[in-house]
């Protein structure tokens, strides 16, 4: 993991990021070097959120572990719910001053959201320097940075980086991520930047793991914006 560490470092370095940049990956095994969440449970984008403490290191989660839709859209697939945690579900997701207008609404929104067609047992998530060979890298910074994450993308590539907003941050982040094997911005939504404590004028900023060494490696290489 020598190499996650130069890249989390490097990451630091040139762009000034004052998170540390959490990795996640799907398995099928129990990990090794990470720790089970056990019968907790909480928001994913909260679970994530709890690495940013000092000295955390990584653990492991199931589609039981996470109480939103974040396991659907992050690869656990969904747990067996009842009717009637189902319909508690709707009743704080649809309506006034809620995620959605009407039930007619998320179900147009669940259809322009990528889906996974094969559902693992197990996400572990970390900082990246503590997970070997992840699948997803996610960064949290200013808007500028985030803006000069997505220009090296593009200088290197010709590919442009597209943004996903308007809906809960795991649905905006990690379906597109790990099905084109690209990159991403989002803002997130308002739960997940209060469960994550994100200041005004952060962003996420998601990066599939084969592209982190081509953003690493070229951020010298594009325009510092001086024009003259």
């Amino acid at each position: 993991m020598g190499k996650n560490k130069a890249y989390a470092q490097r990451l630091k370095e040139i762009e000034g990021s004052e998170r540390d940049t959490l990795a996640i990956k799907l398995c099928d095994e129990v990990p090794e070097n990470a720790e089970s969440y056990g019968e907790d449970f909480s928001f994913e984008c909260a679970i994530f959120a709890e690495l940013w403490e000092e000295g955390k290191k990584p653990l492991y989660i199931n589609n039981k572990n996470v109480l939103c839709g974040g396991a659907v859209y992050s690869g656990l697939g969904c747990k067996k719910l009842s009717k009637e945690d189902f319909d508690y579900g709707m009743e704080t997701t649809v309506g006034q001053n809620k995620a959605y207008a009407t039930r007619e609404v998320l179900r147009r929104v669940n259809q322009q959201i990528p889906h996974f067609f094969k559902h693992h047992k197990y996400m572990v998530v970390g900082k990246l320097e503590d997970i070997e060979d992840p699948d997803v890298v996610i960064v949290v910074t200013d808007a500028n940075r985030v803006m000069r994450l997505c220009k090296v993308y593009t200088w290197k590539t010709g590919e442009l980086v597209h943004g996903v907003s308007g809906t809960a941050w795991c649905a905006n982040s990690l379906p597109f991520v790990y099905r084109e094997k690209t990159m991403t911005f989002n803002m997130g939504d308002p739960p997940s930047r209060f469960l994550m404590q994100l200041d005004p004028g952060e962003m996420f900023c998601l990066i599939h793991y084969d592209l982190l060494p081509l953003i690493v490696d070229n951020f010298e290489n594009i325009s510092d914006g001086a024009v003259a």
